[in-house]
């Protein structure tokens, strides 16, 4: 996500940076009926018992990739069947509205292969029901599961958000589990400015990241990474996977998603079957409104924009910055892979929120969405390729994302920008002090939402300018491009990102590393 200089200064909790937001009350999503599609309303709760009716599991032909490449690049094509052990996502839905288009109901199902990676049995599966978090304007509920057959009734956990599926017997060592969860999302109240959120429906557009029971990150100690977000950071962490959606939609609205549309069949009754494929990516989003859109082609990428009627001047302009800065971290990185890139006109979408090729801007129109623009669009190399622990260890994306705002400006030749936003940060940083607090605590150990914000946004982005200039320009081009090579698909951390920089440059970087990601210090900001 992306936090403007601008809000910034004024509260520092704008976009990447959350600001907080009531608790909704929560429905626990264990052991619920699931009621008819319909007028949306509330989710009500029935008990099952373990020996109801279970859902049905549809047929499903997990080896055929052809879906998967068709959403990447040609020269990427085998990268879809270079992941055989990675979590596939069935997931078929259909999405409603009330008449006033204020409230959405999205009712599915989501059939899921997941490959124990343990070196040892795994005696649970974890899932993430995030639209029960804060963060998300809606509620969430998931029916008892089919996990190889058999009926399992979840257990929910983190106030809802969380569900737990015991595995009888415990999944072996490279084994796998397939698993049937039908799932219901209302979404409650409506985004607004003043009340900004991750999901829900805003002025007649729909936001839905994560509206499927999504499995979080299983660590290499063998722990499931299901704690709650803090307020002001980032929510989810989850490994590459492969998702095949289809949804359901009225077919007066425009749907946008993360991969690549493959058909669509219209029905009579007014709605229309989409079909969708990912390729290899950590989780899946979709907008659907009244979207107005245009496009630029950035190389072999299309960059689209699709903004709401009243900013239809503004799509061409967003649809070119998306381009451009597809172009420059290309350049300065390396490739993107996938066929397109969406930016979303999604007011209350914070600043900015970025997902797997598709990026939500809450700001269009105002003087700072170019920014957020680029912001989100550095997002598809530092966490969507290149992941990291969003909550313990956010420097490594939204640090990277942060400066490579800079790294945009110098590639379009406007050295005085880059410049600037480098000294905003430095000022920002003079004037709040304790310069000496490090980059790289978790999102919850920072003492506010603001501090957050500074240390690991503006201080991060001061960082990378630091090792650069500690490696020299040559060593820092080739540190990004080794970087991006070693852990595009994968899961990075501090000690790799100082490994790899130290490999690069044939020295020892631990005092530069203490001094900024993990000790902290005086620092003295010119």
């Amino acid at each position: 996500m992306r936090a403007t200089h601008a809000a910034l200064l004024l509260v520092l909790c704008v976009s990447c940076s959350l600001v907080p937001a009531p608790l909704l009350t929560r429905v626990q999503p264990s052991s619920t009926a699931l009621p008819p599609t319909g007028t949306p309303e509330p989710p009500a709760i029935a008990t099952q018992s373990a020996a109801a009716p279970a859902p049905p599991t549809p047929a499903v032909d997990w080896l055929n990739e052809q879906a998967q490449v068709e959403a990447l690049l040609e020269t990427f094509a085998s990268d879809a069947a270079n992941f055989p052990n990675a979590t596939r996502y069935w997931i078929t839905a259909s999405v409603t509205f009330d008449s006033a288009i204020t409230q959405a109901v999205i009712e599915g199902q989501a059939r899921i292969r997941f490959t124990n990676p343990l070196a040892r049995p795994l005696e649970d599966l974890s899932l993430m029901l995030w639209p029960n978090d804060e963060q998300y304007a809606a509620e969430m509920q998931a029916g008892q599961a089919v996990v190889d057959g058999r009926v399992v009734v979840p257990e929910s956990e983190k106030e809802g958000v969380g569900l737990r599926l015991p595995l009888d017997p415990p999944l072996a060592p490279g084994k796998v589990v397939d698993l049937t969860v039908p799932f219901r999302v209302v979404t409650t109240d409506p985004i607004t400015p003043s009340s900004p959120r991750r999901f829900g429906v805003s002025e007649g557009m729909l936001l839905a990241p994560t509206f499927y029971p999504l499995v979080p990150r299983l660590t290499p100690a063998g722990v499931w990474q299901v704690m709650p977000a803090p307020p002001g950071g980032d929510t989810t962490n989850s490994d590459i996977a492969l998702y095949d959606v289809r949804l359901t939609i009225p077919e007066e609205l425009t749907l946008v998603a993360t991969g690549i549309e493959l058909e669509r069949t219209p029905a009579s009754d007014g709605t229309v079957a989409v079909h969708y494929a990912s390729g290899p990516v950590r989780d899946f989003a979709f907008a659907l409104g009244p979207f107005v859109p245009a496009e630029v082609q950035a190389g072999a990428v299309v960059a689209r924009a699709w903004v709401l009627p009243e900013h239809a001047a503004e799509a061409k302009p967003l649809a070119e910055t998306a381009a451009r800065a597809l172009e420059a971290f290309e350049a300065w990185i390396g490739p993107y892979p996938y066929d397109e890139l969406d930016v979303i006109d999604a007011p209350g979408a914070f600043g900015g929120i970025e997902y797997p090729g598709l990026v939500f801007i809450g700001v269009v129109g105002d003087r700072a969405d170019d920014d957020v623009v680029i912001h989100e669009v550095a997002h598809q190399w530092f966490y969507a390729l290149i992941g990291n622990d969003q909550l313990l260890e956010p420097w490594l994306d939204e640090g990277a994302a942060s400066y490579l705002e800079t790294l945009y400006y110098e590639a379009v030749g406007d050295v005085r920008t880059a410049t600037r936003i480098l000294d905003e940060n430095r000022r920002i940083l003079r004037d709040v002090g304790r310069t000496e607090t490090p980059i790289g605590l978790g999102v919850g150990e920072y003492p506010s939402e603001r501090d957050y914000a500074v240390f690991v946004y503006l201080k991060g982005a001061l960082f990378f300018d630091a090792l650069r200039g500690q490696l020299g320009e040559a060593d820092f081009r080739t540190f990004l491009r080794s970087y991006f090579a070693d852990y595009r698909y994968a899961t990075a951390t501090s000690p790799a990102f100082q490994a790899t920089a130290e490999s690069t440059c044939g020295c020892e970087l631990g005092d530069l590393f203490d001094l900024w990601v993990y000790e902290g210090g005086p620092l003295p900001i010119p």
